[in-house]
This record gives C-alpha cells, structure tokens and sequence, in this order.
C-alpha cells in the first residue's frame, strides 16, 4: 500500500488513511479511486469513486510522489543537462523535451553547466541523488567526469547523450544532427548564387566552443566549393560592437560577398546594421545564419539552416519510452531555409 500525504487548509497532512475515514471506506478504496490505471484487490462504484474525489478535492489532499518513488522505484524526473541554456537551439529542445515529458506524467529537471566540467559534476551528482528515471546530455567533460558516467550505469540510470557519435558504453543512445553538415548548406547556397568571398560571424569574445565548432566546419565545407574562400573571421558582444565593425568594411581591401553569421541572432544584427550604413542586402552582401526558429515580431528573416531541435525531443523521448538503448546514434537532419537575406539562384 502507498502512504500518499497532502497538505490540508489548516497545515494538517492529508493522508489515504484521513480519507479513507471522512468518506467511511477502506484505504484500499481509497487507492482504487486516486489510481485508476493500477490493479487492485477491490473493485469500486462510481459513485463510491466520485464520493473519493470530491473528499480528496475538498479536504485539499496532495499525492506524495515521494513516497511512490519509495514502492515503484521510479522517480518520474528526468535530467536535462546543456552546456547552456541561452541559444535558440537550447530553449526549442528543452521546450520541446518538456511538452513531450510533463504530457506524460514526468517533470524535466533542466540545467546548464556554463561550460564548466565542476559545475556538470555538481550537477550530474545531484541528479544521481534524487535518482533521475534518465539524464538526457551534451557533455562539456565527459572524460573528467567518466566515473559518475559509470555510476548511472550502475544504478540502471540509462542516458540520452546530444552528441554526433554512438556512445561506446552501455544502457545508452545518442540523438544528434551533422554540424557539418549545417556548413555544407550554408555554402552550397551561397556557392549556387555566385558568392565566393566568406566572411564568419562569430558569439562572444572569446568566442564559445559552439561558435569555434561551427567556425572549423565552415572552414572544412569552404574546401568543397573550388573558388570559394573564408577571407576573414570576427566576433562581438553587443550591438555597439557590431556597428563600428560594419563601419569598418568600406577600408577593407576585400570585402566579403556574404557574411555566415553563427546564429540567427547575429544574423538579424548584422543584416541591420550593413542596412542602416546604406549596404544593401542581399544586393551588395549576403547574410546567412544558423537555428531556424523565426518570430513573427523579428526585424529581419535571416536565410538559415533550422536545426531539428523538435524532432531530437521527439527520438528522445521514443528512446526512454521504449527503454531503446543500445549505443545507437540517431542522426537527424537539418533543414535549410532561404529567405531575405540570400539573392535568387544565378
């Protein structure tokens, strides 16, 4: 029998054995009625179970979802773990990881590391603690951190890793996408409208690791197009930042024909400011970006490449509920997306 406890108008714990005496039935009946879904030793009236509901509604009864984890050994949380939680990208799939989550009677602990290996330690420790029913994750140290890996395996713990590679350990999956491939669009649009000279467009100064990954493949993609060359790179913080840097193009001895911005974000930015120094675009400059998830109160709609944050949520969860864990990589592709700031085909 599960001891459930709620918490009554005047601070009094309500219990199943405080119900069960209000509505003069037995414990067990009560149980029946507050779990329809479960198999008990007694069957009960609808009317009996309506009488149950209302006394749990009226006395302000509470499930104790402690004590539940404490019989089924399960505690329907699950761990979100992302090195951040600012981008686009992050908020569609913890959004999205959610709906698909809390629809179905799971609460999603979501937290972000900031990049810190200590911070994803303290974390992952945390999450072993309430004894998470899975950890979905991008791992910033997973090497450093390999033995609490090991620990989630020991306690049956399976995890979801957000990475390009099959996990090479047990009781796990990986979903993902090819940032590579991200680039590769990028490039082979901008190489079928005739543009050869790139300039990147990175996130902060440093820049992030996320923003020198992308950076790398755009580099890499540059090499498939004969003609085509990365002439320069830059990064900034702020909107100030980025309107001097605009300012600066007219001195440059060879100015780029297309700016491939890290993100949307950037991209809108960057779009403005070459519009408001009187640089028209797409005409003189191109500008593409990366994420792909547009509002309709955005000042521009950037050409992107949309990253398939809703259909990774959606593997996720197929994974955990078909307990599918079997060092798989499922490997989703993304979806390009020409707009505004990209000339037609020539």
């Amino acid at each position: 029998m599960v001891e459930t406890t709620g918490q009554g108008e005047a601070g009094r714990q309500v219990t199943v054995a405080m119900l069960a005496r209000y509505v003069g039935v037995s414990r067990v009946a009560v149980y029946a009625a507050l779990n329809p879904d479960k198999k008990t030793t007694v069957g009960i009236s609808e009317k009996t179970k309506n009488k149950i509901l209302a006394a749990a509604e009226e006395l302000g009864y509470i499930p104790n979802d402690l004590a539940r984890t404490l019989v089924s050994g399960r505690s329907r949380n699950i761990g979100l773990l992302l090195p951040s939680n600012r981008s686009a990208m992050s908020q569609e799939l913890i959004s999205a990881c959610s709906r698909l989550f809390v629809d179905n009677g799971y609460l999603v602990i979501s937290e972000s590391s900031e990049g810190d290996e200590k911070r994803e330690r303290e974390i992952l420790n945390r999450f072993l603690i309430r004894r998470v029913d899975c950890i979905i994750i991008s791992w910033v140290g997973e090497e450093s951190n390999a033995d609490l890996r090991k620990q989630f395996c020991r306690c049956g713990i399976p995890i979801i890793n957000i990475r390009n590679r099959e996990p090479d350990y047990d009781c796990s999956a990986a979903v993902s996408f090819d940032e590579g491939q991200v680039m590769r669009m990028i490039c082979g649009v901008l190489g079928n409208c005739g543009l050869q000279r790139l300039w990147y467009v990175g996130s902060g100064v440093p820049e992030s690791n996320s923003s020198c990954w992308r950076r790398t493949h755009l580099q890499n993609a540059v090499t498939e197009h004969p003609g085509m060359r990365l002439v320069g790179m830059t990064s900034f913080l702020s909107a100030e930042e980025c309107r001097v840097w605009v300012r600066r193009l007219a001195g440059l001895a060879e100015r780029p024909e297309s700016f491939v911005c890290y993100n949307d974000r950037i991209a809108q930015l960057v779009t403005i400011e070459l519009r408001l120094a009187g640089i028209r675009v797409p005409e003189e400059i191109a500008v593409t970006g990366v994420d792909g998830y547009s509002d309709k109160f955005d000042p521009v709609s950037p050409t992107t490449v949309r990253l398939p944050a809703e259909e990774m949520a959606t593997e996720i969860f197929r994974i955990f509920c078909e307990a599918d864990y079997r060092r798989q990589l499922i490997r989703i592709a993304p979806k390009l997306m020409e707009r505004e700031t990209t000339p037609q085909h020539l």
